[in-house]
C-alpha cells in the first residue's frame, strides 16, 4: 500500500518594520531620555529634602577657603525676585545661614546688606568679589584699592551681622532685592581669610522634589509602554490547508529545526492498469447474451 504524500504549506515571511512601528520606536527613546533624568533628579532631590538635611534642618553647601590680600571678600550680587503670588522667596528660600571662621582664630565680621549700601561703603575700597559661591573652587575678581574709611561694624546698614573670633552664624531671613555678602576682619585690616559654607532650609524643596519625580516616573511609563508596543511581534496568521501530520503549528517552533521537521518529499502516485483496475472493469460493458431463435 502506498503511503499518502504530506501536504507542505510554506513558512510565511518574515514580518518587516513599517514607518508606524520606526516612528513609535523613536517617539519612545525621545521620551525615556528626559524621563530617566527627571525621575533621577526627583531622587536626588527627596534625598537632599531627608537624610541630606543637617541635624538642625537645614541643607549646607560644602565649606570652601577664601582669602585675599586686600581688605574684603563680597559675594556677586544676590538677585532675589519677587516671584510669583503664590511662591514668595521667603517660603522657596525659608531661612539662610553663613558660617565663617578665620584663619588661625582671627576674628572676622560677616554681614548682608543691599547692594546700593554696600557699594556706597566699599567702591573704592580694595577688596575680592567671589562670583560663584558654593563652588568648591570659586572664581573671583580683584578690584579697588584703598582702605575703608571706617570697620564695618560701625555701619548701621547690615540687614544682619556677626562678628568674634571661632566660627561666626549668620542668620538671615531672604526677602526680595538685590543683596551682598560681604565678610572683612573685625577692625578693618587687610588680609582676610575665613573657612565658609552655606546654608538654607528650603520648605518648597520637598513639593518640587515630589513634583520632579512623579512627572519623570510618568514620563518613564509612557516610553515604556510605546517602546513595547514598537518592537512586540504580532502573532503571525495561520497558513492555508492542514499543517502536516506531525508537524508542529506556526508560531510555536522555527521552520527547519528538528521540532518542525523538513519538509516531506513529494511522491507522484504510482501507474493504474486501466485493464485490471477495480474502476475500468466496472466501466467495461458486459457482453449481450445470444439471441435464442423463436419457438415454432
Amino acid at each position: 500500500m502506498t503511503a499518502m504524500p504530506q501536504a507542505w504549506n510554506p513558512p510565511p515571511p518574515p514580518q518587516r518594520w513599517g514607518a508606524g512601528r520606526v516612528i513609535a520606536l523613536v517617539v519612545g527613546i525621545l521620551i525615556l531620555l528626559p524621563a530617566l533624568g527627571l525621575t533621577l533628579a526627583g531622587g536626588l532631590l527627596l534625598w537632599a529634602d531627608g537624610p541630606g538635611r543637617n541635624d538642625d534642618g537645614f541643607l549646607y553647601s560644602a565649606s570652601d577657603t577664601f582669602s585675599t590680600s586686600g581688605y574684603a571678600i563680597t559675594s556677586a550680587s544676590i538677585d532675589l525676585s519677587e516671584g510669583a503670588d503664590w511662591l514668595p522667596v521667603s517660603s522657596a528660600l525659608g531661612t539662610a545661614k553663613i558660617q565663617v571662621t578665620g584663619a588661625n582664630g582671627a576674628d572676622v565680621f560677616a554681614g548682608i546688606a543691599r547692594v546700593a549700601d554696600t557699594t556706597g561703603y566699599l567702591g573704592s575700597v580694595d577688596r575680592t568679589i567671589v562670583t560663584d559661591l558654593g563652588s568648591g573652587s570659586a572664581p573671583a575678581i580683584r578690584t579697588g584699592a584703598g582702605a575703608p574709611a571706617t570697620p564695618p561694624a560701625e555701619q548701621d546698614f547690615w540687614a544682619a551681622q556677626t562678628s568674634g573670633s571661632g566660627t561666626q552664624t549668620l542668620t538671615w531671613r531672604p526677602s526680595a532685592g538685590n543683596w551682598t555678602l560681604v565678610v572683612m576682619n573685625t577692625d578693618g585690616s587687610a588680609g582676610v581669610s575665613v573657612a565658609a559654607r552655606l546654608g538654607a532650609t528650603v520648605p518648597a524643596l520637598g513639593g518640587l522634589a515630589w513634583g520632579v519625580f512623579i512627572v519623570g516616573l510618568g514620563l518613564l511609563v509612557i516610553a515604556v509602554v510605546v517602546i513595547v508596543l514598537a518592537v512586540r511581534r504580532r502573532p503571525r496568521p495561520a497558513p492555508y490547508g492542514p499543517a502536516p501530520y506531525g508537524a508542529a503549528p506556526y508560531g510555536t517552533a522555527s521552520y527547519g529545526t528538528a521540532e518542525y521537521g523538513s519538509p516531506p518529499y513529494w511522491t507522484p502516485p504510482a501507474p493504474v492498469d486501466r485493464n485490471t483496475a477495480a474502476d475500468a472493469r466496472l466501466e467495461t460493458p458486459s457482453p449481450a447474451p445470444p439471441r435464442q431463435p423463436p419457438t415454432p
